[in-house]
Parts: structure tokens; sequence; C-alpha cells
């Protein structure tokens, strides 16, 4: 299959949807045309440009942008961006901004099947909905399996679950090496600025920065970082979750999870909203973690210095001299 494999160009640009779509000179203009004309196994390459398209994607495929600040895929506030149906897979979505998607339930992308993200930036879309929207970033639902690499997810909104990322049950999420920041739910009773989840989900050397929950009226808020709810399985592994914010309970992490080599501080809300299990190596700058294994520290300041570029794939927030984080992981 992969031998008989083809790849379709995209220039949004200087394209025609007209052309064959089998070379640079003769791309086509849209993403959705290039799909339509692709098979399983194919890969599609895309030029900078800005694409006003909702895409779907129902079979194994490769979608690359030139860069994730200069290819971007605007869903122009009408529907989900990208839709990746039960059972389609596995998909590759690599150096793509997704943006301004608007639904209830997966604004920016839907995945119901198997999606790896690459060095992309997810931002600006907004699940909101008569009765509650969730996933305002990305939605995994049941079955749906999302690998995040190298990648930002920010400035989302929700009025429900997961303001970045929601992981809803029989889904399964890992995110490697990313940052989670800005985003923002909004509504009483809502759980997960950064990220919820119902799922099975992992976070690997990323940071979850900035994220909050507000209430709509005056009633309670949860997780401002990130939400596991009573059937999810959620891990945390040398990651930094700092500054996010709630109204009531865990502005860093709200439910059980196990977290090892990690740093949980200056969370509006408190850190933690249960004890998580730990692994050792883990800081908090309050006590409501209640860190107890080997290398543990709690009531501590991490010395964190700003969200900003330190040289890595996102930006992370670098250990000022003299952190006692240094060389304790």
């Amino acid at each position: 299959p992969a031998a008989c494999a083809s790849t379709w160009y995209v220039n949004g640009a200087h394209g025609n949807d007209n052309n064959s779509c089998k070379s640079r000179k003769r791309a086509c203009q849209t993403i959705g045309h290039a799909i339509s004309l692709a098979s399983s196994g194919d890969t599609i390459l895309i030029a900078p440009s800005t694409y006003y398209e909702n895409l779907t994607i129902p079979f194994a495929l490769k979608v690359i942008g030139a860069r994730a600040t200069t290819t971007i895929v605007d869903g122009q506030s009408s529907n989900t961006v990208v839709t990746i149906p039960n059972g389609a897979g596995p998909i590759t979505l690599s150096k793509l901004t997704i943006r301004n998607g608007y639904s209830s339930w997966g604004a920016g992308i839907y995945v119901a099947g198997t999606v790896e993200i690459d060095d992309s930036i997810i931002t600006d879309n907004a699940g909101f909905g008569i009765d509650a929207g969730s996933g305002g970033g990305m939605l995994i639902n049941m079955g749906g399996k999302l690998t995040l690499n190298r990648s930002i997810v920010s400035s989302n909104y929700a009025s429900g679950e997961g303001a970045g990322i929601y992981g809803y049950m029989g889904s399964s999420v890992t995110i490697e090496n990313s940052t989670i920041t800005g985003n923002q739910n909004i509504d009483d009773d809502a759980c997960g600025g950064g990220g919820a989840n119902v799922g099975v989900m992992t976070i690997n050397n990323s940071t979850i920065n900035g994220n909050s929950v507000q209430p709509l009226t005056n009633g309670p808020t949860y997780g401002g970082g990130v939400c596991n709810g009573n059937n999810g399985t959620f891990s945390i592994n040398n990651s930094t979750i700092a500054d996010n914010t709630v109204t009531t309970s865990g502005g860093g992490i709200y439910g059980n999870s196990s977290i090892q080599n990690s740093i949980v501080a200056n969370n509006t809300g408190g850190n933690c909203s249960t004890t998580p299990t730990s692994k050792g190596f883990n800081l908090s700058s309050d006590g409501t973690c209640h860190f107890k294994s080997k290398g543990d520290l709690n009531h501590t300041d991490p010395k964190l210095g700003a969200l900003e570029n330190n040289g890595g794939p996102t930006q992370t927030q670098a250990l000022l001299q003299d952190s006692p984080a240094i060389d304790a992981g």
C-alpha cells in the first residue's frame, strides 16, 4: 500500500481545484478538494496560506502544512474545523494552525478515530451550545485516540468541560512536549480550563499554564489546569501546572491523579483538590497536594520564570536561579 500511495498538493494562493493536484505547479486551491481526490494512505502537502474550510477526514491520511504559523485552517466560526469520524485513521495532522471553530462538541478538532497531531497550534475555538459546550480546542469521543506532540493549545473557550482538551469516556489522550495555555471555561459547575478527562489521559513533559474556569453567575468552578472525572484515569509526568485559576477547588488539578517529577504551583483555588498518588519528586507551592513520597516538597516556591521561549518546541516556564527544583527530579 505504501508503494501505491499518492502525494497531493494544495496552494491556497496560487492553486486551482480544476488542476490535477499532483504537483506543486498544478496544486489544488482547497484542502477539502484534495481530500476528495485522496485515498487511504496518501499524503497532502499544503503551502502557506489561510484556508477557510471545515474538513472531514474519513480515512488514513497525512495532512502536512509548511509551518503552523503560516498554514492556517480557519473554520469561520461556523462549525468544527476538523472532524475525524468513528473508525477513521491513523491520521496525521502536522504543522498546521486550527482556529475559529464553533461547536457544542469539539469546536477545533473532533476525534472519534485515531489521530496524531504534531508541531501544530489549536487556538481561538469556541465550544458553546444551548445546554453546554465541551472541548473548545479538541474533543476526543468514545473510542477516539489522540497523540499530541510539540504543539500549543491556547485561547480556546468552552461552557462545560475542557476548554482546551476534553477526553470523553472511552477515549485515550497522550500529550507530549506541548503547552496548554490561556484556555477559558465559562459556566457554573464547569470543570477543566486547560483540559478535562473521563477517559485515559497522560501528560508528559508539558506545561499547563494560565488556564481558568469562571462562573457564569455565582456557581462553583473546578480544575483550572486539569479536571479528572470519577471514571477517568489521569497521569502527569515531568510537567509543570502553574498559574491556573478557579473559584472553588483544584486550581491546578481537580480529581484523582497520578503524578511524578512535576511542579504544581501558584494556582488560584489551591494546587490540588484531593491528594494525588505521588510517584515521587514532585513540588507543590502550597499544602493542598499533600505529597509524601521520596523527593517530594510541599509549601515550596519553585521560583518559576514566565511562560516564554526557552529554546524548546513550545513556550515553557524555566527554573530561575536558586530554584529548589533544579537537579531535584
